[in-house]
């Protein structure tokens, strides 16, 4: 594969080709108004004076005629038999023997002058020089060894000017000149190349052809319209879209973030949920501990912090308290903290016993209320109520 390629685009041949395509979308009325010509007259130079065939627009063959005589008269009656040809494109098709052709291998460089570059070098080619003929030249494709095939047709001034002069006898001047050897040959080039002199070529009325190019640009103009516009309406949908989507995105966040929040608040409430869950209440304790201690056992002070807690006061039989207190299963790990003393007023013993508090592994505990819960400091006034009468009581026995 070769990279270095030339890429030639034939941009005249590419609008041309484009603007046939684009007139099969118009109306075959709108078509043929838009039209410079209609139908097509052939004046074919094989025989004497001339042998003319017509076609409509559509290119259907309507009659083959053959002129004997060179009366402008009798052409006359002749187009007036078909109205429609009176716009009609008039062509001069020269026989094979009354002009040459030959394909020519030519550098790719040549191709950006081609007819200056053969016009200088016709002699090479052909029996002619350049003034002695009118030439045209047609690019026929790259050969892929960097050259390009042409197609060089060549008709003798004198011969082509005879041709010109008997049509002007009968008031006729063709609007373009070409090849029958070029047309059996090569059909692709049938429009695409012209043998009239520039002195021959009619210049149509500045008015008419302003007016033809106006509406043909007019037309290229909606059919443009036509494809674009859808385009542009779905191209401005995917816009609506899209900053309906980024709308979406911005509040997507907002809620995001949000719900980030609230995850965050349930993990801290799980967790705040969870260490309660670990410890039991305050107030089951203390209810259980009533429950363990007897009427004759006075408590003068708790104390409870980290899951621990101690307790001191005076009971008939402290020594007894360890074992009550480890059967239950809020307490582990009960202990003196202190020895015991006695009490020489009530008779009782002093003591100061520590332990553990651990979660009952039974599922019917007691739980407190959640207004119990959440104040700590009401619980414990009763216990110090408890302690004022045990330090009163001591008092009274004193």
């Amino acid at each position: 594969m070769n990279l270095d390629t030339t890429i030639n685009i034939d941009l005249k041949g590419f609008f041309q080709w484009w603007g046939r395509e684009l007139a099969f979308l118009l109306p075959k009325t709108l078509r043929l108004k838009l039209r410079e010509h209609r139908g097509r007259i052939i004046f074919s130079a094989a025989s004497q004076p001339f042998e003319i065939a017509c076609y409509d627009d559509d290119d259907n063959l309507l009659e083959i005629r053959q002129f004997d005589s060179l009366d402008s008269g009798i052409y006359r009656k002749f187009t007036e038999q078909y109205p429609l040809l009176e716009n009609a494109e008039i062509i001069l098709r020269l026989a094979d023997h009354q002009a040459l052709q030959k394909v020519l291998y030519l550098p790719l460089a040549a191709q950006e002058n081609l007819l200056q570059v053969i016009g200088f070098e016709l002699d090479r080619y052909t029996p002619f020089n350049a003034d002695q003929v009118y030439f045209n030249t047609l690019p026929l494709g790259h050969t892929g060894h960097g050259q390009i095939q042409v197609l060089l047709i060549v008709v003798p001034k004198r011969r082509l000017d005879e041709q010109l002069a008997l049509l002007e006898s009968l008031g006729v001047r063709p609007h373009r000149v070409d090849y029958q050897a070029a047309v059996e040959g090569f059909p692709q080039t049938l429009d695409a190349y012209n043998l009239l002199p520039d002195r021959y070529r009619m210049r149509g009325d500045r008015w008419e052809q302003w007016t033809h190019w106006s509406l043909g640009f007019l037309t290229l103009l909606s059919m443009l319209a036509v494809m674009v516009w859808p385009v542009w309406m779905e191209g401005q949908a995917v816009q609506r879209i899209k900053a309906r989507i980024s709308q979406l995105e911005n509040q997507n966040r907002v809620v995001n973030a949000q719900q980030a929040e609230i995850d965050a608040l349930r993990a801290e409430t799980q967790k705040l949920i969870a260490i309660k869950h670990q410890s039991p209440a305050l107030l089951a304790i203390l209810n259980e501990l009533s429950h363990l201690l007897n009427d004759e056992t006075w408590l003068t002070h708790l104390q409870f912090s980290a899951q621990h807690m101690q307790i001191q006061g005076q009971s008939p039989t402290a020594s007894a308290l360890i074992g009550m207190l480890e059967a239950s299963d809020y307490f582990v790990n009960v202990s003196f903290v202190s020895p015991l003393t006695q009490d020489k007023i009530t008779g009782r013993e002093r003591f100061q016993i520590g332990m553990d508090i651990s979660v009952p592994p039974l599922s019917g505990e007691v739980q407190a209320p959640a207004q119990g819960e959440a104040s700590s400091d009401a619980l414990e006034e009763p216990v110090l109520d408890n302690g004022e009468q045990a330090a009163s009581g001591d008092g009274s026995g004193e």
